[in-house]
């Protein structure tokens, strides 16, 4: 090897190519149409949603086709059913997936409107044990699957090795998102995150009052629902269809980091 090849090169490159940060910078500014980068950076006239994007008002039914046509586009499924009916429709709804998938164990939040409804009672008459995630971190159902004394997954809670067994998670939904079709779910107390991501199916119970129609509002709901810092819950989760995974040469493969199969039933006003 000759003495020029072990000089490490700091200035222009050969033909085509770019070394260097200031060469870089100078690549972009010419592709900017600037004869050379910017020194301060550029004066920020509007901040935040563009006006003709936050003045835009829907109402609760456009919000709703709106939501359903794009969780029904991710492979989602979508109920409708009266709020006065919820009693009936959700245990229909959580029975019908459990039977077309095979579903003998559910893991649900224990959030007061899912308590209120007789879905523990429904899905037991079917022979399915259901495990509701309590704040307490108790668990009704024995956990116990023969795994070795003292190994990793014996030493977890016994709430969570009981939700690691469900294979479908109920949650109510504290907003919807509908123009992306997305869940926003607020884990705490006994809303556990593990619900909807231990569990290979997810049903989701949505208040048709609760859609909003783009992100920022969903946040700013947040922010009045929640104004003291440390009363936040622990994670704000947003589940947009099934969990989707892709390697580095776009190989997509459906339900590895949460649910494969999302089921979605709005309650209507």
């Amino acid at each position: 090897m000759s003495q020029a090849d072990n000089h490490s090169h700091t200035g222009p490159g050969a033909a085509g190519t770019i070394s260097g940060r200031e060469d870089f910078m100078r690549n972009i500014a010419s592709k900017l149409g600037r004869s050379a980068p910017m020194t301060t950076p550029p004066e920020r006239l509007v901040t935040g949603v563009p006006e003709p994007y936050a003045a835009r008002r829907t109402t609760v039914q456009e919000r709703i086709d709106q939501f359903s046509a794009n969780w029904s586009a991710l492979t989602g499924t979508v109920w409708t059913a009266r709020a006065a009916d919820a009693a009936d429709a959700v245990p229909a709804c959580a029975r019908r997936v459990c039977a077309e998938r095979g579903i003998d164990r559910v893991s649900r939040w224990d959030h007061p409107d899912l308590a209120a409804l007789p879905l523990d009672d429904a899905l037991a008459a079917d022979g399915i044990a259901v495990v509701p995630w309590r704040a307490d971190g108790a668990a009704d159902a024995d956990a116990e699957t023969g795994a070795a004394p003292g190994s990793a997954w014996i030493a977890r809670s016994p709430l969570l090795r009981a939700t690691e067994r469900c294979r479908l998670g109920i949650v109510w939904a504290d907003y919807a998102i509908a123009n992306t079709g997305t869940l926003v779910l607020l884990a705490h107390g006994g809303r556990g995150r593990s619900v909807s991501l231990l569990t290979d199916t997810l049903l989701a119970v949505v208040p048709a009052d609760r859609i909003v129609t783009r992100m920022g509002e969903a946040f700013e709901a947040i922010r009045r629902d929640y104004p003291e810092a440390a009363a936040m819950p622990s994670s704000i989760n947003l589940i947009t269809g099934p969990s989707r995974s892709a390697d580095i040469e776009n190989d997509l493969t459906i339900g590895i980091h949460g649910p494969g199969s999302v089921y979605a039933v709005i309650l209507e006003t």
